[in-house]
């Protein structure tokens, strides 16, 4: 091969890998902040779905609403699990998935969002970024028995402090 294809071959791969490299899960590390100050602010993204919800063997309805999250059911099998988040709110919220950590064990940062970097290895399972009022956006996780919690953790909207784990939106989800 010669040095221009070979110049080109590698650039085009660099140019792949890094594109892939955004379309992959989320690892959670990120600031959940919504919007954008200034004038006029805008609203969240679009939902983006997470995984295929006819892959799922059992559909659970969660409504999100300031300042709650309210799961249909507590409790469902094992197996995959489809989550459709229903944003009954007036703001963007999302669903994160953490595993084998209560709600009154998560960690914080100094202004009460969850810190998902102090998680234990393996708890944080996926969530469903944020999405905006009004819409419903679904997730689909595997899930094994156990004791699950499931949060909003935006912590900013439209440029204002705005923390849902501190005010309120966690709660308990068992997986048998």
């Amino acid at each position: 091969m010669t040095r221009p294809i070979r110049l080109l071959v590698a650039t085009i791969g660099v140019t792949v890998l890094l594109g892939s490299a955004g379309c992959g899960s989320d690892d959670g590390g990120a600031v959940r902040k919504t919007g954008e100050s200034g004038s006029g602010g805008a609203s969240a993204v679009a939902c983006v779905p997470v995984g295929e919800p006819s892959t799922a063997a059992t559909t659970v309805t969660v409504d999100l609403d300031e300042w709650k999250i309210s799961p249909a059911e507590d409790s469902v099998p094992a197996g995959i699990i489809a989550f459709e988040a229903v944003n009954k709110g007036k703001v963007p919220h999302e669903l994160v998935v953490v595993k084998g950590v209560a709600p009154d064990d998560l960690p914080e940062t100094d202004d009460g969002a969850l810190d998902e970097a102090k998680l234990p290895d393996g708890a944080l399972l996926g969530e469903i970024e944020g999405f905006p009022d009004g819409e419903t956006c679904t997730g689909v996780f595997e899930l094994a028995a156990g004791d699950y919690t499931l949060v909003c953790n935006i912590t900013e909207n439209e440029g204002k402090k705005e923390i849902h784990l501190a005010n309120g939106m966690v709660t308990s989800f068992t997986v048998d």
